[in-house]
């Protein structure tokens, strides 16, 4: 409330926020959460709240390319790990309240010992604040030359498809949890997927964000000055200004590999619990081998660890610059990628990190617990 007891100047507006929130989230209770949680937190800070809820994919994406600066001061993301960037514009600042089940991302940000109320209390106090900082993405561009964005990563490969079936065991309770990974291994085995690979390994080097001169006006010489005409006074130049683009793609080594594995992801530095030297996305195979009792095994660990880690210890891990899959996907089978909680159906898809395109919103001191 303090904030929004803060007195503005005449002629002065509020911050503008505009959510888009999805209201399939949480089994249909998204809204409900939003309205009993967050909605307060917004209009008591004095905050000029516009709710726009999704009813369509791309509907973010079309919203945006007419939404101009003017219009607002930050967008927030309401809904569930699945509610995706469609689209982001690195001048207008981003909020993520979490408000489905899967809340990975919130885990992370904030710590993984919260409640869900708590997770969406601190989430909303981070736009309430204001402090934003630079993080990266990953493009994720389809054949088709349409492009999603993760700030997460990507799993693919049996782990994913028997998490992907929990809801429809919602008879067994809070047991369906661990009843979908035993059930997986009752169908054919070993469940491998097939895909050929062909990536970049990251280096120091190719991984440097390429710098380009950014155009600026030539400063005009004011006409009425006739003593900066009689003594030869010109402008002064003004220094040059640089601006980051991504890395270029000139002299990269392409490797390429067959691979047959139980699961393939890629993860944003965002998630990645190592600490790397290089900032690049990781890539990780699993073993070709995969017993039920270490399926199973793996299945409850990734239960009881909260799931924010992707993929096993065990898999074969590194860090690319950049790279491209192309699922073998049997005629009367169907593969599925599950990008930042959402499902899609498997195609050839290339991805690359974009480095500090995207500006979120965080809390800089820890809330009061």
């Amino acid at each position: 409330q303090k904030f929004g007891d803060v007195k503005i100047q005449i002629g002065e507006r509020p911050r503008k926020v505009t959510v888009f929130l999805n209201p399939a989230a949480a089994t249909g209770g998204a809204l409900k959460l939003f309205t009993k949680n967050a909605a307060p937190l917004l209009h008591l800070a004095g905050l000029e709240v516009n709710l726009v809820k999704t009813e369509y994919e791309g509907q973010v994406k079309k919203y945006l390319e007419v939404l101009e600066k003017k219009d607002t001061d930050a967008i927030v993301v309401a809904g569930g790990d699945g509610t995706l960037l469609e689209e982001f514009n690195k001048k207008v600042p981003i909020g993520v309240i979490p408000l489905g089940d899967a809340n990975r991302f919130a885990k992370i940000m904030y710590g993984s010992d919260m409640e869900q109320v708590k997770f969406i209390l601190a989430s909303t106090m981070a736009v309430v604040n204001g402090f934003s900082k630079s993080m990266d993405v990953l493009k994720i561009e389809g054949e088709d030359g349409k492009s999603t964005y993760s700030m997460l990563g990507l799993e693919t490969g049996a782990y994913r498809d028997a998490r992907g079936k929990v809801n429809k065991y919602w008879y067994f309770g809070p047991l369906k949890y661990r009843w979908t990974y035993l059930r997986h291994t009752l169908k054919e085995w070993p469940p491998l997927l097939k895909a050929k690979i062909s990536y970049v390994v990251a280096t120091e080097e190719n991984m440097k964000p390429k710098l380009v001169k950014k155009s600026q006006e030539t400063p005009t010489m004011n006409k009425s000055s006739w003593l900066s005409f009689l003594f030869g006074n010109r402008p002064k130049k003004s220094p040059d200004i640089y601006e980051e683009t991504d890395p270029d793609d000139t002299g990269d080594e392409v490797i390429e590999e067959e691979v047959t594995t139980s699961e393939l992801t890629l993860m944003s530095p965002f998630v990645q619990q190592d600490s790397h030297s290089i900032k690049a996305t990781s890539a990780g195979i699993g073993p070709s081998e995969l017993s039920r009792t270490d399926f199973i095994k793996e299945g409850w660990q990734r239960i009881n660890r909260g799931d924010q880690k992707f993929g096993c210890e065990g898999n074969k891990s590194m860090l690319v610059k950049k790279i491209k899959i192309v699922p073998q996907v049997p005629e009367d089978s169907q593969l599925w990628y599950n990008i930042d909680g959402e499902n899609y159906e498997a195609m050839p898809i290339e991805v690359r990190l974009l480095r500090n395109k995207i500006n979120v919103f965080y809390n800089h001191v820890p809330l009061p617990s």
